[in-house]
């Protein structure tokens, strides 16, 4: 879902560059962005992170590596 926004926020979540307060600008997640690019990078990121909460992580030995045969 794309919105836009004219609320107060005044830079950009993703790079931080200033929006003019007047700007119709890109919203995602409650957040303004001085570009469709950053807000769509923005929103990679945001999966990005939610999959690497969410995905179990490998199953870790922390013996060390056997040796020989047994």
């Amino acid at each position: 879902m794309t919105t836009r926004s004219v609320e107060t926020a005044t830079h950009c979540a993703y790079c931080g560059h200033p929006i003019p307060g007047d700007a119709d600008a890109p919203e995602r997640f409650g957040e303004r962005f001085c570009s469709d690019a950053h807000a769509e990078e923005y929103v990679k990121e945001v999966r990005a992170q939610k999959l690497r909460t969410v995905a179990p992580e490998p199953h870790r030995d922390d013996r060390p590596p056997r040796r020989g045969c047994c």
